[in-house]
């Protein structure tokens, strides 16, 4: 009986010892947990991701989960492997998980983007089409992308500020990490990178997608156009309250050298490009020749890689121009009181694109000069050609431009047309 009661205390005690082993193994794990600065930053980057989920309930956002986080932090690492800062680690996790979020998604073009087809505006040479990025995995630096601004979002956790682009021609969307240059146009409340903003971009870099990213995505460039458009008010009275007080005439180079800053607006007349030679080589340049409304007329110059905003421009649209720099015979090769704007650090441009409006014009259905020629009279209408409409483009200064009108007349048919 003893014995039986000492294996049953024995078996108690070894109960209790694995129990105090199992209690002290967990309170271990638990203080190795607290201290692993790994496994906080998941759950600081799912706290993160979770509460922008919460932001966007509209687009149907779960959270990710736990070991989701931990593999693409793991992916970033490798990816980055002479180091990594959180910022990238959770700029590179938000990416990631919103383009998984929407890839199941069927690609359909947004309705501000069908609206805009609409639009009668010349395609510029050199655009590209974000589904072409896509295909062909490059991207040029001269190359023009025609965009719409889709979404316009700050990273989780970081101060970087994206935009989501498309196109009228792709399916796809391409995310942009927006140039710090442009961040006061891009605040929520006051900005004007709104969800149906038209923009121009070149000088792009593409970063490919790697073994920690989805898709493709574009890097920061300064050379950033945004659109705008007189019929709508809001861009109205930007344009009527920023850049209507300022002309060319008002220039005051004393007041440059206090730090006075300027905006204008002028219409492109004329886009030329322009070598200067240096000690070191020529040096590529270009020169924009820009009409105010007084009708005075100042250069804009862009040197070097900056000449590859002149690619987003057309001559007859119209630029507004903030706080450019102005030089002068002094601080270039000018000549004596000449005066040149340039395109400085602080620099912004607008632009208001040239639409090519259209007259109709009334034509004779046959191609046949003689029977063009006879016209209908008041006894015999009957025998007369029958009349259309054919429509024509007016250029940049409004009038209508015949060389696109279906038949040639002489002076003799004129003349009948006169007479008659």
């Amino acid at each position: 009986m003893n014995s039986a009661n000492d294996q049953l205390l024995h078996d108690s005690m070894m109960d209790a010892e694995v129990a105090a082993m199992e209690i002290e193994q967990s309170i271990n794990i638990e203080e190795e947990e607290e201290n692993d600065s790994f496994i906080k930053f998941i759950d600081y980057s799912k706290s993160i991701l979770s509460q922008n989920a919460g932001e966007l309930e509209e687009e149907s956002l779960n959270s990710p989960g736990w070991s989701w986080i931990a593999n693409r932090i793991l992916k970033t690492c490798v990816a980055y492997s002479s180091g990594v800062t959180p910022a990238i680690l959770l700029s590179e996790i938000s990416l990631a998980w919103n383009e998984q979020s929407r890839s199941g998604a069927p690609k359909k073009q947004s309705e501000c983007i069908i609206k805009l087809k609409k639009h009668k505006r010349a395609k510029l040479p050199n655009t590209i089409t974000i589904d072409s990025i896509y295909e062909k995995k490059f991207l040029s630096l001269n190359s023009v992308i025609e965009a719409v601004v889709l979404d316009s979002f700050v990273l989780p956790g970081t101060n970087i500020y994206m935009l989501t682009l498309g196109d009228i021609w792709s399916s796809n969307t391409i995310d942009l990490y927006l140039h710090r240059r442009f961040y006061n146009i891009a605040d929520p409340k006051n900005g004007i990178l709104r969800k149906g903003r038209e923009v121009l971009l070149t000088g792009c870099y593409l970063r490919v997608a790697t073994g920690s990213s989805v898709s493709a995505r574009l890097l920061p460039t300064e050379f950033f156009v945004v659109l705008l458009d007189e019929d709508e008010d809001d861009d109205a009275m930007l344009l009527g309250a920023q850049f209507c007080s300022d002309s060319f005439s008002s220039i005051s180079l004393d007041a440059v050298k206090e730090g006075t800053s300027y905006s204008f607006y002028a219409r492109i007349e004329h886009i030329g490009p322009l070598e200067i030679q240096g000690t070191n080589g020529s040096l590529q340049r270009k020169q924009i020749m820009l009409v105010d409304n007084d009708g005075m007329r100042l250069k804009l110059s862009l040197w070097g890689e900056q000449t590859l905003v002149a690619n987003l421009f057309s001559v007859g649209s119209t630029l507004a121009l903030d706080r450019p720099f102005i030089s002068d015979a002094i601080d270039s090769s000018l000549e004596p009181d000449e005066l040149c704007l340039e395109y400085g650090s602080a620099t912004q441009l607008y632009l208001v694109p040239l639409i090519q409006h259209k007259e109709q014009v009334s034509i004779a259905l046959t191609q046949n000069h003689y029977q063009l020629s006879r016209l209908p009279t008041s006894s015999n209408p009957s025998q007369g050609p029958i009349f259309s409409q054919v429509t024509l483009p007016c250029d940049s200064q409004g009038s209508i431009d015949f060389r696109n009108y279906p038949f040639r007349f002489c002076s003799h048919m004129l003349l009948i047309y006169v007479t008659r």
